[in-house]
């Protein structure tokens, strides 16, 4: 990173990258492995996070460096945001991802991260994957939806009257990590305009909607709308493997589900419902020491040694 002027404030720094996540509640216990597998994968910039409530407890192991910003390690620091929204913080991507953008002029790429997602590849392989285009990968439960699918037909409706030409794409993305180079930055207000139309024709955006049949359910759909009326945009497209919903696991593990790896009763899940500990839960616990400690005392240790008894037990029972 380089500097244009010796202010402890983040705004006054030149970040060539910058990672954008969001959490609230227990949710922090993400974010911090996040962080633990970006400066594991050699990320060099500034973690952008919006917060609702307060501030993690795990922040008073970084170094502090006033207004908010923290030290993680010499080439990574940490500005963190309280945001005002009632939104679910889901809908509140694009708008987060695009102030990161007005706040930070200079930096060119921007790459968005649920908090429940591990980085497994060296971050060079995302820099460089950015060069090619809008970084995207194949979502787990739709990841093929015909140009022709009836969702995105009304998508196409709802499109801005100016926007009058549309692509022919058959892939439908996860919105749990997004890379954007400033060029492409359309893509983002189109996302806000269709989070915005949501809202208009009746939407409720405080909570996702789990009705398969509907067109427009969760930020997901209204991203997939704007890539939709984006011709004009090149992305880069990784299939499932790369958020680990296929093996082998190539970029990122995406823990999915309502059950997250930091709150998980894995012993109890397997009993109720014969579900195992899946690679995204195993990663999670490579990545909870350092350089951020994420549970107290012996919590840690505890919730591992429930996720290898049930994946053990996993293994006997089939």
């Amino acid at each position: 990173m380089k500097y244009e002027d010796l202010d402890e404030a983040s705004e006054k720094i030149f970040y060539e990258e910058i990672i954008v996540c969001l959490f609230d509640g227990n949710y922090n216990l993400g974010a911090g492995a996040l962080i633990n597998s970006l400066v594991k994968a050699d990320f060099k910039g500034l973690i952008y996070i919006g917060y609702r409530g307060a501030l993690p407890i795990w922040v008073k192991q970084l170094k502090p460096l006033g207004n908010d910003n923290f030290s993680v390690t010499p080439n990574i620091n940490i500005h963190f945001k309280q945001v005002d929204t009632q939104m679910h913080l889901g809908y509140y991507k694009p708008f987060f991802i695009k102030e990161a953008f007005d706040n930070y002029k200079q930096t060119k790429k921007i790459y968005y991260f649920d908090v429940d997602i591990i980085v497994k590849a060296p971050w060079t392989v995302f820099s460089n994957w950015l060069e090619s285009g809008l970084c995207l990968c194949l979502d787990n439960s739709f990841h093929f939806l015909h140009n022709s699918h009836p969702w995105r037909k009304h998508w196409i409706k709802l499109a801005p009257q100016n926007e009058l030409s549309f692509n022919d794409i058959n892939y439908y993305f996860n919105s749990g990590f997004i890379g954007i180079e400033r060029d492409s930055i359309i893509i983002i207000d189109r996302w806000i305009y269709y989070t915005n139309k949501y809202i208009e024709v009746g939407g409720n955006v405080n909570r996702f909607v789990k009705d398969e049949f509907n067109h427009l359910k969760g930020d997901q759909d209204l991203l997939n709308a704007a890539i939709t009326i984006s011709p004009n945009i090149e992305i880069s497209i990784v299939g499932k493997e790369g958020m680990g919903f296929t093996t082998p696991a190539t970029l990122m593990l995406h823990a999915i589900g309502d059950n997250k790896p930091w709150s998980n009763l894995f012993f109890i899940q397997l009993i109720k419902s014969g579900n195992k500990p899946n690679l995204a839960d195993k990663y999670f616990f490579s990545y909870c020491k350092y350089p951020i400690n994420i549970f107290a005392g012996y919590k840690y240790q505890l919730k591992k040694l429930d996720m290898l008894i049930s994946a053990l037990l996993g293994r006997v029972i089939g």
